[in-house]
């Protein structure tokens, strides 16, 4: 179902969550790469193209960013920024650190039983509760806290429940 008729159906509620501080991969391709990420069940190619990311997640997973969000969103592991130099070695994939962020998202528990598929604003197309995938009880949507203090609608994406607990801190 699409995450209106989610949103319109469901009685679980938005609850303030944010971003633990974990260590994943990064690096930018020379030639064309494809790979398959087992938590989304999605396939990726991604090009030399100057502006793509490929990040290796705390499960083994892979996916792709912009450069200009990764650069924006991560940082080294020293706790400095980091800069689009510091992806020029193409095919070396770096360490890079999220930063830890209290109250800063949003999440939404969504029962392994109901698929949700959802549009990134960088026009992924995600999908929470995938058959075939491995869930937990059940994947969460997230989005960011907005100026107002309200979930970000705008921007909204999935987790895999079985990572939830490492990348995002507990809802409750």
């Amino acid at each position: 179902m699409t995450l209106e008729e989610y949103l319109d159906m469901t009685s679980e509620k938005w609850s303030l969550t944010g971003k633990k501080q974990y260590t994943v991969r990064a690096g930018m391709v020379s030639a064309e790469l494809s790979f398959h990420n087992e938590l989304e069940n999605a396939d990726y190619t991604v090009r030399d193209d100057g502006e793509t990311v490929v990040l290796k997640g705390t499960a083994g997973e892979m996916w792709t960013s912009p450069l200009s969000k990764v650069v924006r969103t991560y940082t080294k592991p020293d706790g400095s920024r980091l800069s689009e130099a510091d992806f020029a070695v193409k095919d070396s994939f770096i360490d890079i650190v999220t930063v830890s962020a209290p109250d800063s998202n949003f999440a939404m528990f969504v029962p392994k039983e109901i698929t949700v598929t959802v549009k990134t604003a960088c026009g992924d197309i995600l999908h929470a509760n995938l058959p075939g995938v491995p869930h937990g009880k059940g994947d969460r949507l997230v989005c960011n806290a907005g100026k107002d203090g309200r979930p970000d609608l705008s921007d909204i994406w999935v987790v895999n429940g079985k990572i939830f607990s490492d990348t995002y801190f507990d809802e409750e």
